[in-house]
Formats: C-alpha cells, structure tokens, sequence
C-alpha cells in the first residue's frame, strides 16, 4: 500500500484526493504544516511526501525532521518560487501549481517506482553484507515482519512446514514435543535476542517440535526462502551458523548426561542458573513459567522439583516468595553435585 502524505498550510490551495485517481493502491493523507508532521511520519509510514510551498517551507525543514531525508520529496510551488527552490535530498523534485494532473501523476509514479528500486537494490546490498549471526539478527529486525502475540499462543507446531525463522525482541518462548504418551517434553527456551525455527537448509524444512509463548511477545520474522538466499550469498555467516548450530549439539549432549546422571539436586540447580540474569536483576517481577514447566526443563517431576527448591531454600542458597525467586548464594548453587 502506497502512502502519500500531502502538507500544506491552512490558506493554500489544496490538491485534491481526485486528482490523484490515476494512482492505484495508494492512501492519501492531507495534514496541515503546524501539525506533528513527524507523528505522522512515524505512524503513518508515508512513502510519499508533497510540500505544498505556500505554506514557507524552509530548508530548514529537514533540519527539524531529519526522517524527510529518507522519504521522497515533491514540492508545488508557484513559478515566482522556482529561483530559490532547493533541493532537499537526492530524492526531492518540484513541480509549478499550473502543473496538469498527467504532469503532477507522471512525476508521483516516477518518484514511487525510483524509490521501490532503491528499496530493492538497499535491500540486496544489505543482505551481501550479513557475515555473522548478530548481523543477520539486526536485518530480520530491521526488514521482517512483527509478531505480537499473547502468553500461551502458538508460533508454530510440530510436523509442519517451517515458513519462517524468528528472532524474539520480548518474551519468552518455550519449545517442546509430545511423547509417546501425551506428556509434554519441554526442548528449549528461548528469550530476548535469540534466533527461533532453524531447523534445516533445505527448500522444505519441518519443524521439529512446537513452539509456544510463555509470555506476551514481539517476535520479528524472515520467510525460510530469504534466510537461504541470506546465506547463499554470505560464506561468513554460514560458518557462524554451522559453529552456533555445534556449539548447541554440544550442549544439548552435556544437558542429556545431566539428565541421565546428575542427582535431583543438581538438575534443579541447574534449571534455576539458566534463569540466572532474570533472577539477579533488580527489576525482576518473578518466572512467569510454571513450577511445572520448569521440572520439565530440568527431566524431574513437578513435586522432585518444588522438594529440591525447598531443600535450597533451607540451605540459605536462595529465597522464595510466591513465583519469584531470588539467588542469595550462586557460587553454592554452581556447586552442587
């Protein structure tokens, strides 16, 4: 959806939304220049700005709004105005109020379709320059598309084709699996700034399990197809991706012999350290994951789990009031075995 944001002052003389019919898929807005012209900027999103120069727009004017810089600009103006014109940016053009309405759709559809290209070619240039993980998270969070859901919704189950690869803004997210049974198994939790749904380099992967939220959150999205051809053209980031992806079987393998081997205890312990810097922090409102949840996390049973939480409390190594809890001795919990 195109979006054309008109600006003009009070007493000048106004294009009219039918003067633009021959746009198609287009949303005009006409605002006057002493309103909030960055309020709109940002909520509207315009892809095109037209000054009406009636209303004394300055140059000035990208000084006061600098986000103008990155937006196409057309100025209508009277022909007495043409000699002190100036360009504002690269993208800036101005047409005389005598203008035709063929000359004023031309100029409009000249600007939107350069600026459709140069979004193209910014976008192309930016992906060949993705060679690490963190700047494949900044891209997915500048040019993906926002998710907002609420606590216990879906992201995406188990057995289905896998469309997307996430990055969490906010939240907290769990992964997790059915056994044979019908009991859950929880696989993983994934937090603030932490990649979601790597599950394959093939054209089709399938999700290996379901992921769901714990809490309300913002997650950001790329299509599969486009995280491929990220990596098609980015050797750096393949290997970043292949040396995180080891890195996670080797501590998935450590989290196996745990379970297979350590005491309640430790596997209690444990699960707590990996909440570590939530439960430090000063700000903390409490785990909002159940106790249930997080025996899951730690291969026990939920009553294992609040037994070995009261043991620790008892030992002074931490303290529980209602969900929250806090680390009073970490080196002591790192300790047990």
């Amino acid at each position: 959806m195109k979006r054309i944001l008109y600006i003009s002052g009070k007493t000048s003389e106004h294009l009219k939304k039918d003067e633009l019919t021959g746009l198609q898929g287009y949303h005009w807005q006409h605002i006057h220049c002493t309103e909030n012209i960055e309020k709109h900027i940002d909520k509207k999103k315009p892809t095109l700005v037209i000054l009406n120069n009636n209303a004394n727009m300055e140059t000035l004017l990208l000084d006061r709004y600098p986000k103008l810089s990155k937006i196409p600009l057309l100025s209508i103006i009277p022909k007495n105005k043409v000699g002190s014109w100036k360009e504002l940016h690269s993208q800036h053009r101005y047409l005389l109020n005598s203008c035709s309405k063929n000359e004023l759709l031309q100029v409009i559809q000249a600007l939107l379709v350069k600026q459709t290209v140069n979004s193209y070619e910014n976008k192309e240039i930016q992906r060949a320059t993705i060679s690490t993980i963190e700047d494949l998270k900044i891209y997915i969070q500048e040019k993906g598309e926002q998710v907002k859901l609420e606590k216990h919704k879906t992201i995406f189950r188990e057995n289905k084709h896998s469309s997307f690869i996430y990055l969490i803004n906010t939240g907290l997210v769990k992964t997790s699996r059915m056994d044979q049974l019908g009991k859950e198994l929880i696989t993983g939790i994934y937090r603030k700034n932490e990649l979601l749904g790597l599950y394959g380099f093939h054209k089709n992967p399938t999700c290996q399990e379901i992921a769901t939220t714990l809490e309300s959150s913002i997650l950001y999205r790329i299509l599969y197809n486009e995280f491929r051809e990220i990596l098609e053209a980015n050797q750096g980031l393949s290997l970043d991706i292949a040396q995180y992806l080891t890195d996670t079987v080797l501590r998935l393998k450590s989290q196996l012999l745990e379970m297979a081997y350590a005491s309640v205890l430790k596997k209690t312990s444990n699960t707590i350290l990996q909440f570590a810097d939530e439960l430090q922090n000063p700000d903390f409102q409490g785990l909002r994951i159940s106790r249930t949840d997080l025996a899951s996390i730690a291969g026990i049973s939920p009553e294992s789990f609040i037994r070995s939480l009261s043991s620790l409390k008892k030992e002074g190594i931490i303290t529980i009031q209602g969900r929250k809890i806090n680390i009073l001795k970490p080196e002591r919990l790192q300790e047990i075995t």
